[in-house]
């Protein structure tokens, strides 16, 4: 079993998420790409600089655009929504293999039907199907069966919570979004031309290791610790991910590796130490989003990079140490600082409400130089333009 020093991990994480750009990555090409090799991102749809899912992606690839993801979604489907860790988006070919998670995910919907007095949903299913195969494409405000006057969270239409329920049964897909408004279709429609590669017939031994080593490749690197990385159904469960880590570990399909300094260890998916042959070719910054892969787990994130981060978006004000929506700013495999941005829409542009270094970082030459071609890079990613004041707030 290999040991690294945390600067190595560090640089292989990096590496692997292609954080340090040596990957010719571009474009819409390269968002598919990038998606082959981590499988899913989290999808939220606060969008105060841009969309976790988008930001995620622009951290990694070059050139790209909010509209290479609609186009891989809702497109080309080579994408789709759905559960995984939370709500995600993932690769169409794995939908099939989804079909232990949607079972379990859907007991929890059950339960949320009856917590909000809406069991009346299971009654009104076969007319929401058949108004979706006669219509296509349905959104919540074309479809209005089976009211309901009292929920202990306000009215609702039964047949807004119905599609929810068939999507997250898998027999619906979101087939468009209009902003963040879903539009659904028969899974049947939507992934019409999908090739699913899997055997379909897996044991649940078969689909805890497939899911276990591709949740690894979701994260690259993740310590067998309760934590955001293993989050949802099946791997969030102590020994059911423990035997089955050990499984793989025995098979040779993934690596384990100790951290100096951290007791925990660790597991890679297999081959990724190959990711160090390739070196950069000079400093690099890069922001990442709140709920970029490489942050699901925080505490791992404190452990490795030693750097403590907490989301503060539900946060209230008054106990918030740094502020709504803040990114984690990476430069040359170390996070360094975070900063807080003016909501882009509302602002116009790319502004900088507030940047924060971390303890003993002293910034020079080549780190400013290199988070000023950033922002440059981050406000042509956003569309927008780049407050020409922003480097003063690293030099307060």
């Amino acid at each position: 079993m290999k040991l690294y020093t945390k600067q190595e991990a560090r640089q292989l994480l990096c590496r692997y998420h292609n954080l340090d750009g040596v990957e010719a990555l571009c474009g819409k090409a390269g968002a598919e790409k990038i998606m082959q090799r981590i499988h899913s991102i989290q999808y939220d749809p606060l969008n105060v600089v841009a969309r976790n899912a988008d930001l995620v992606l622009q951290a990694r690839v070059k050139d790209y655009k909010e509209q290479d993801l609609y186009d891989l979604l809702y497109k080309e489907q080579k994408l789709v929504d759905g559960f995984d860790k939370e709500m995600c988006i993932y690769e169409s070919k794995d939908f099939d293999r989804f079909r232990q998670v949607r079972s379990e995910h859907l007991k929890q919907i059950v339960l949320t039907l009856q917590y909000r007095n809406q069991m009346g949903v299971l009654d009104i299913l076969d007319e929401v199907r058949a108004f979706v195969a006669k219509h296509g494409k349905t959104g919540t405000k074309d479809i209005s069966i089976g009211e309901v006057r009292e929920s202990s969270w306000g009215p609702k239409k039964l047949s807004s919570a119905a599609l929810d329920y068939l999507f997250n049964s898998g027999e619906f897909c979101v087939a468009e979004k209009r902003g963040t408004q879903k539009y659904f279709d028969l899974t049947e429609r939507v992934l019409a031309d999908i090739d699913f590669p899997y055997d379909q017939d897996m044991t649940i031994e078969e689909f805890l290791e497939w899911y276990v080593e591709r949740r690894l490749q979701s994260v690259g690197l993740i310590w067998n610790k309760s934590g955001g990385a293993w989050q949802g159904h099946f791997v969030g469960d102590n020994e059911l991910r423990s035997s089955t880590l050990q499984t793989l570990a025995e098979k040779n399909k993934i690596e384990e590796m100790r951290v100096e300094g951290i007791d925990e260890a660790f597991y890679a998916p297999k081959g990724m130490e190959a990711n160090m042959d390739y070196q950069t070719s000079g400093s690099y910054a890069r922001f990442i989003a709140p709920l970029d892969n490489m942050m699901w787990d925080r505490q791992m994130v404190e452990a490795l990079f030693d750097f403590a981060y907490r989301w503060e978006v539900y946060t209230p004000v008054i106990k918030r140490k740094y502020g709504y929506y803040v990114l984690p700013v990476l430069y040359n495999g170390e996070l360094i600082a975070r900063f807080e941005a003016e909501p882009v829409r509302k602002a116009g542009e790319f502004v900088i409400k507030n940047w924060w270094w971390e303890a003993g970082v002293a910034p020079d030459n080549d780190m400013i130089e290199t988070i000023e071609q950033e922002m440059l890079r981050f406000a042509e990613f956003l569309r927008t333009e780049y407050a020409k004041d922003n480097m003063e707030k690293l030099r307060v």
